[in-house]
């Protein structure tokens, strides 16, 4: 059953797909360690996902340097494997009538975009209508802007921050360095599961 055309309902989920449907930390730490660059973590806590010096128990610039250099030249950045869960539930939203839309941060090159499409393509084969593919640190406010009547999905900070600016219901997949955000505007899940349910929710509301 699709959803139904609604004015106050566009049927559009906009997913922030690094860390809530690919595994890009995964796959950074399994660069790292191809790089012999690993010798300084000592379990600590992941504070920021936009600053991740603390985590790796080296200087911030020295990480920032290290996640644009996985972002912007390897080859694993273009291989990263579904998180827990997503590829099924996404699956079925779009079965259900969602339209899906994909943005990421990690390099405006187009080479780089080429690749992480093909990256969701392989996990995801024709469930997104669209994917942006921008800038490592990009603000993603005039994007979201740009969309009415979304709602967005994602695991970070800044991304949650601006969905709600640009009016959006937003989603926040929980990871450890998102439990210190405190933000009315934003409801936190544990899984995919939690936001199907919540989704299927506002889709008998509006049936």
């Amino acid at each position: 059953m699709n959803l139904p055309d609604d004015p106050e309902l566009d049927n559009l989920l906009i997913i922030d797909i690094d860390d809530v449907c690919l595994d890009t930390l995964t796959g950074f730490v399994k660069w790292l360690s191809k790089h012999d660059r690993l010798h300084n973590v000592a379990g600590n806590a992941i504070l920021s996902r936009e600053v991740l010096g603390t985590w790796l128990n080296v200087p911030d610039e020295l990480a920032n340097h290290w996640m644009k250099d996985f972002s912007e030249r390897s080859w694993e950045w273009g291989a990263l494997y579904p998180m827990m869960d997503s590829r099924p539930v996404i699956s079925e939203l779009y079965k259900e009538g969602w339209n899906l839309i994909a943005v990421c941060r990690g390099s405006t090159d187009l080479s780089r975009a080429t690749l992480r499409r093909a990256n969701l393509e392989l996990v995801f084969p024709g469930l997104f209508d669209d994917v942006y593919v921008l800038g490592l640190h990009a603000n993603l406010h005039s994007m979201l802007k740009n969309y009415q009547n979304a709602i967005c999905v994602t695991s970070t900070e800044l991304v949650a921050a601006a969905s709600a600016q640009a009016g959006h219901i937003t989603y926040l997949l929980d990871q450890p360095w998102n439990r210190t955000f405190n933000n009315m505007s934003a409801r936190r899940f544990n899984d995919w599961a939690g936001i199907k349910e919540a989704l299927d929710k506002i889709r008998q509301d509006f049936t």
